[in-house]
């Protein structure tokens, strides 16, 4: 699978200090929207680093080889159409904008907005769109209920907040109604294909791949894994 790194890159941590304290972790599967293969997974590790709130997400192929690259530990946006394109990058503007979302940021976001989210919504924000190396204004809301596996979910939606936003497409994602946990995501990904096309993508995360016992030594190991920048699907 060829893909676009942009906000990927953005999110992945590249050192952890000795002042790393480590928090939760949390593990999800990527499964084609349209055949349910497993496409790839992703492991997400929340720590603080000197008082500062950081998420260290690494991506792998179902085989568990790592295809995610990091970027100096700059901020920056950069996204390639496909494997023979030219890639393109553009600095994110800092400090960040209120209302800024990058990639699985937006799991932070629903969390802190939790009951306005789930009254009458928030518009605009601004959520990064790699291809376009910047944010555009979406709006988010809650979109329906539902049980799953003797919990209460609650789905939120995140779309363009232009006119023409219903034809374009949105991201919906399931949170646990009691605890505030993500349990699901469905739409595009920022991972492309061979073609250059965003991958649609079905992604759940069990509470039994949670922890919230991780030692600073496991983000250490994370942060330095060898990263292959590629993952080719059959």
């Amino acid at each position: 699978m060829q893909h676009s790194y942009a906000s990927i890159a953005a999110l992945v941590a590249t050192g952890v200090s000795a002042a790393c304290v480590a928090g939760q972790y949390y593990q999800g599967d990527a499964y084609a929207a349209d055949d349910g293969r497993l496409l790839y997974r992703e492991a997400h590790w929340l720590y603080s680093d000197d008082g500062v709130d950081y998420r260290l997400v690494v991506y792998s192929c179902p085989d568990g080889e790592p295809f995610v690259r990091t970027r100096d530990g700059h901020r920056e946006v950069f996204a390639q159409a496909d494997a023979r394109s030219p890639e393109h990058s553009a600095q994110l503007p800092l400090p960040t904008p209120p209302n800024a979302v990058i990639d699985a940021g937006f799991d932070v976001f629903v969390r802190e907005h939790w009951d306005t989210l789930s009254g009458s919504g928030i518009s605009p924000v601004l959520f990064l769109v790699p291809s376009e190396l910047r944010y555009l204004d979406f709006s988010a809301r809650v979109l329906r209920d539902s049980q799953a596996e003797g919990a209460e979910l609650r789905w939120f939606r995140l779309s363009l907040a232009n006119w023409y936003g219903f034809a374009l497409p949105h991201i919906d994602v399931a949170y646990d109604v009691q605890t505030h946990e993500l349990r699901e995501y469905s739409g595009l990904s920022n991972i492309r294909d061979g073609n250059g096309r965003n991958v649609h993508v079905n992604i759940r995360f069990p509470p039994s791949e949670r922890r919230t016992d991780v030692a600073a030594a496991e983000v250490e190991r994370a942060a330095a894994v060898r990263l292959t920048g590629r993952c080719m699907l059959r």
